[in-house]
């Protein structure tokens, strides 16, 4: 009987391990941990006034590190017992984190206001939690992206319209790449699965620009109002974006850019993420202070979290391609 109360109990351990979550940041709120599989919130981390805004997810899905606002710090969350277990001092105002999919290391970028305005992308290391390096950025660094081989970092600059590259061997700036002439507020972007694109967002002109991986233009297009969060479909056939303003998700063709279709939304949806069986969708909202659960066969709403705080931004365990992380 031990023997077989045993076997089930592994099963049942098995069975929960290969579970999966989309967990979603909240900057009033802290952060839930959603079960894909069931459609469950069956987590709430409270972090109230935090200000948690940028998430990630390690690896092993062991720990997740999200950027506090209030405090200026990357705060670490194990997935064991539920609690912050350390704290690493960042600098004024945190906001994008990601985490590298091949490298022990988690990226962060954060501003300094005042007389000189200066934004800075921090290197964590993830087996000690302390920083390894850091660059100075541009003008409101932001979004991040790495290349297909994981060795280059992109970092859109909102501020002066240009995205800056950063070779994490040399540990220095390669170049900047000028995109005035194309839009204004660059601020989502993506690689594409294969290696071979750059897909940007350009926030206050409503555009979406797709680049070599020599950082050529090949072609633009219009979006509905305030593009922010941008991914590739998982088979790079499809680019989704979220344009916030517009309450609406719009898909694009990866070759043509052509939209194929727009979904609505809500209110101030910055980020999304596919679930890890790639079925869903999950779009946090701020301003609607809910989360919701698209089915991608068509993309309608079959789940809604309601009467949450202003959640921020999602990332799935196994990891998924989304506007924040990539597998």
């Amino acid at each position: 009987m031990r023997y077989f109360f045993a076997l089930f109990l592994s099963f049942f351990i098995y069975l929960e391990a290969m579970a999966s979550y989309v967990f979603v940041s909240d900057e009033e709120q802290g952060i839930y941990a959603i079960d894909t599989d069931k459609l469950e919130l069956i987590k709430h981390i409270e972090l109230k006034g935090m200000g948690i805004r940028g998430v990630g997810v390690t690896k092993d899905g062991k720990y997740l590190a999200v950027a506090s606002k209030k405090l200026g710090k990357l705060l670490v969350v194990s997935t064991e017992s539920w609690k912050v277990v350390r704290e690493v001092p960042l600098g004024e105002n945190p906001e994008f984190v990601k985490v590298h999919p091949k490298r022990d290391l988690l990226f962060v970028t954060y501003e300094e206001t005042g007389k000189v305005e200066k934004a800075y992308i921090v290197a964590i290391d993830t087996k000690n939690w302390k920083e390894a390096f850091r660059f100075e950025g541009g003008k409101e660094s932001e979004g991040m992206a790495f290349s297909k081989e994981g060795r280059y970092l992109l970092v859109t600059n909102e501020g002066e319209n240009s995205i800056s590259v950063y070779d994490l061997d040399t540990k220095k700036k390669l170049r900047d790449v000028d995109l005035k002439s194309y839009g204004d507020r660059p601020r989502g972007i993506v690689s594409s699965p294969d290696g071979k694109y750059y897909a940007v967002t350009f926030e206050n002109s409503n555009g979406l620009l797709l680049l070599d991986n020599n950082f050529k233009v090949i072609r633009s297009v219009k979006t509905d109002a305030g593009p922010y969060g941008v991914t590739f479909s998982p088979d790079g056939s499809e680019i989704i974006v979220a344009s916030f303003r517009a309450g609406k998700l719009d898909i694009f063709d990866s070759k043509t850019l052509t939209k194929k279709s727009s979904v609505e939304t809500g209110k101030r949806c910055w980020h999304f993420t596919y679930s890890s069986d790639y079925t869903k969708l999950v779009v946090p909202c701020g301003n609607s202070q809910n989360v919701l659960i698209f089915d991608v066969n068509g993309f309608h709403v079959i789940k809604t979290f309601s009467g949450l705080g202003k959640p921020w931004g999602a990332v799935a365990f196994p990891r998924a391609w989304g506007s924040i992380d990539t597998p």
